[in-house]
């Protein structure tokens, strides 16, 4: 968006700080707000029929979301939970729209960002249909090491927000035993390893030539 307007958005966002486990929007709540993560990772959660979470994605700093929720005056589709300490910027929906119709830069820019989620979605989908998981997993880990990287790339890089095995099968789709296996091959291959709970990635330059 041009500077003008992006600059009279951000005079109208809020900022606030959350806490590891905090809800910032429930799902079947009304939308009344748009978020962009500051700093921090957020995750994106469905529900399973037992009652269980599932990760649908995770959002770090710069993504905003909520977006189709407000466009559409609906409810929230799923919940967003603070990973790590993280600070977020809300847009209440009574600015939004005022924005909304003030600029036609603003309609714009969602219609693209809309363009390129479905085209992601498109690709996603290919990449589970043709590749095989071990690849999806690794390309996984390399967008993660990418935005937590150091400045030396050949010293291990510690992923700075938790998530699971169950978490990677409810990305990919599959059951956590084929996770599992995949994480063996990577341990066995001094890829990626956990410590104290943290995913570290030990060699990325390899790591990226599996993905």
């Amino acid at each position: 968006m041009p500077e003008t307007v992006r600059a009279e958005v951000l005079a109208r966002m809020t900022e606030f700080d959350v806490a590891v486990g905090d809800v910032i929007a429930e799902a079947g709540r009304d939308a009344t707000r748009i978020f962009q993560v500051v700093s921090g990772y957020v995750r994106l959660t469905g529900m399973h029929e037992d009652g269980s979470q599932a990760l649908i994605t995770i959002y770090v700093a710069g993504n905003c979301y909520a977006e189709t929720a407000m466009i559409s005056r609906r409810p929230y589709n799923h919940t967003s939970i603070a990973m790590v300490p993280s600070r977020i910027r809300a847009l209440h929906e009574r600015d939004f729209w005022q924005l909304y119709n003030s600029h036609s830069a603003i309609p714009e820019a969602l219609c693209r960002k809309f363009a390129e989620a479905i085209s992601w979605q498109f690709a996603a989908r290919e990449m589970r249909a043709t590749t095989r998981l071990r690849f999806q997993i690794a390309h996984m880990f390399v967008g993660f090491a990418e935005r937590c990287l150091g400045e030396n790339a050949s010293k291990p890089i510690e992923l700075d927000f938790p998530f699971t095995q169950s978490d990677i099968a409810n990305i990919f789709d599959v059951t956590r035993q084929s996770v599992q296996r995949e994480i063996t091959y990577f341990k066995d291959q001094q890829l990626v390893e956990k410590r104290n709970g943290v995913w570290v990635v030990l060699d990325l330059p390899r790591l990226r030539r599996t993905s």
